[in-house]
């Protein structure tokens, strides 16, 4: 309803990115915020990682902001439903990572495919044990973080 709203051209406002700030924030401190980053967040976050300066440039250059990315996420959400899934019953599964494990996804983004794999073989098993029919399985779509990856 409300997100059908914000899709149509007429109820879309362009926000005024640059005026907010956030971005005046990231303008004027990412350098300084660069420079002490090792001393004062590195123990507790991990090392600087060049994906945050290109995030942060890309953020300065493109200005996109949460409003936006919850409309793109809402676009992508119909287009999956529209275009790829096939019209059954779905399901949706949330797997999250404990706490304590995601300094080791921070570091390694592969981590992130390799547990996305196992979570589908995972409910590819559990429904495989329940169907009847050897030729009917699961899909499955998994996103997460900066990753999408369809099976």
């Amino acid at each position: 309803m409300a997100e059908a709203a914000c899709l149509t051209a007429s109820a879309y406002r362009p926000r005024r990115a640059r005026e907010s700030p956030l971005y005046r924030l990231a303008e004027t401190h990412h350098e300084t915020f660069k420079q002490v980053y090792d001393e004062r967040f590195a123990e507790r976050y991990g090392a600087w990682r060049a994906v945050v300066e290109r995030t942060l440039f890309a953020f300065l250059e493109r200005v996109f902001c949460p409003s936006c990315h919850a409309k793109r996420a809402v676009l992508w959400a119909e287009w999956l439903a529209g275009e790829v899934l096939a019209p059954v019953e779905h399901r949706q599964w949330v797997f999250t990572v404990p706490k304590r494990l995601r300094l080791f996804f921070l570091h390694d983004r592969r981590l992130l495919g390799a547990l996305s794999r196992c979570a589908w073989r995972t409910v590819r098993d559990l429904y495989g044990a329940g169907l009847h029919d050897r030729h009917a399985g699961p899909g499955m779509v998994v996103t997460g973080s900066r990753i999408c990856t369809r099976w």
